[in-house]
């Protein structure tokens, strides 16, 4: 089963500026495996693929393929959470708005994509904090802080 994605891995490898070897001394891995996982030949065990999250400071999610197939798809994973998340939409004049959360993580998450994104939109911050900051979530939450 492949669950990294190799594309992901060498954005974020090429993002932090590192080279294979670099990432692979990082990890404790070897150039050969990063590459194949870069190449998708191979997966990388759990605790492979947590020891390069480590690395490349980032959350092992950003590593992950997440490649749904439709909108519908999208839409069964709401579905599938709505108990758990407590996801309920929210219409006005029969007009979809929003979708709501009553998950204080999902809504703390979501307030501060929303500033963190108002202060790239406002110049606030680089293009590259601000990726940074979606790639290192939840490691810089600042919510937590």
């Amino acid at each position: 089963m492949k669950i990294i994605s190799g594309k992901k891995l060498k954005q974020i490898r090429l993002f932090r500026k590192l080279t294979q070897k670099e990432l692979a001394i990082m990890s404790g891995l070897t150039d050969a495996e990063i590459r194949n996982y870069e190449l998708g030949n191979r997966s990388p065990n759990i605790e492979q693929l947590r020891k390069i999250a480590d690395a490349l400071n980032c959350d092992i999610s950003a590593l992950i393929d997440h490649d749904p197939n439709s909108i519908f798809e999208i839409m069964h994973i709401i579905f599938d959470y709505e108990k758990e998340m407590k996801f309920r939409p929210l219409t006005g004049n029969g007009e979809p708005t929003a979708l709501l959360s009553h998950n204080p993580h999902f809504d703390d998450f979501l307030v501060e994509w929303d500033e963190m994104r108002k202060k790239h939109h406002n110049g606030e911050i680089a293009d590259e904090e601000f990726e940074d900051w979606k790639l290192s979530f939840p490691k810089k939450i600042t919510f937590l802080k």
